[in-house]
């Protein structure tokens, strides 16, 4: 017995790396994918079906998810915690206005499946007993209001945070240093970590997993969850680099990355069950072979 497409789906940020991953999962499964970027890439991935647009612009957004028929909505685009530190106000309208926008073409197409990313960001954390970063702050007002859009207007959503997602491909953001890092020792080069520290690292194949996971479902109501729960150490990360490049040059750093003081990813593990994990080591030598044998 077949199963019925989920889709269409459009992936806004599809160009991206997760968006690339997730986009590429959809297609095996045989679903129709719309990929929704500022700019065309040179590199589409095979069966995506590519158009260029701003989440900035609802009308037209929206007039193009109408007329590819989208049933199902993953949301990516947003800017990262660099670019949101560089320019605030920026950041603050394509992550807080662009989601909004995004809300509001899945209630007017009535779509029942609207997945997007928050982040371990979020979470707030000492000092203040709050997000410690604009970006972090843009993600938790994001969850609040995919909450409130629930209450107004009935359009659910699984909200999912992510902490450092690494893998191939992974080489834009203040977390791709665990990417870079193993890139580097693939290719013979030394590589200074920028942060140390305690976290979540999260191989993008199981992220993918779980994303899919949860966009076969049709929820009732407005979820949030974390994903994988047991941090490990930069330390760690260099351990593992070095088991599969014994000669890496990997210079630690003494500059502490905030964690989050409590994870909890129960609501997720209700919503899909138990997952296949990937662990650290195999996440690290799976992108290590990776860079070994490109120029990518």
């Amino acid at each position: 017995m077949t199963t019925p497409p989920i889709g269409p789906i459009l992936v806004t940020g599809g160009n991206g790396f997760l968006g690339r991953a997730i986009s590429g999962r959809m297609i095996d499964a045989g679903e129709t994918v719309i990929s929704l970027d500022l700019a065309p890439t040179t590199a589409p991935v095979a069966g995506v079906i590519q158009e260029t647009g701003n989440i900035m612009d609802v009308e037209a957004i929206h007039a193009m998810a109408k007329r590819h028929g989208v049933r199902a909505i993953v949301h990516l685009a947003a800017m990262v915690i660099p670019a949101c530190r560089a320019d605030p106000a920026k950041g603050a309208e394509v992550n807080v206005i662009g989601h909004i926008n995004m809300l509001e073409v899945a209630r007017r197409l009535g779509v029942r499946r609207f997945l997007y990313t928050s982040s371990v960001a979020a979470k707030p954390r000492e000092p203040f007993d709050s997000p410690v970063n604009l970006y972090g702050a843009y993600k938790r007002c994001c969850e609040d209001i995919s909450r409130i859009w629930y209450l107004d207007h009935e359009t659910p959503s699984i909200g999912l945070r992510p902490n450092v997602v690494y893998g191939p491909g992974r080489e834009i953001g203040e977390t791709a240093a665990i990417t870079l890092a193993v890139k580097a020792a693939a290719r013979g080069e030394r590589f200074d970590m920028p942060f140390a520290g305690a976290m979540c690292f999260q191989y993008v194949d199981e992220v993918v997993d779980v994303m899919w996971r949860c966009l076969t479902l049709k929820p009732a109501g407005a979820y949030v969850s974390d994903l994988t729960i047991e941090p490990q150490t930069i330390d760690d990360v260099i351990a593992a680099i070095m088991k599969v490049s014994p000669a890496a040059k990997i210079i630690p750093s003494e500059e502490i990355r905030p964690a989050p003081p409590q994870l909890d990813n129960a609501v997720l593990r209700t919503l899909i069950g138990e997952w296949p994990t990937v662990s650290l080591e195999e996440g690290v030598r799976r992108t290590h072979a990776h860079y070994a044998r490109s120029q990518d």
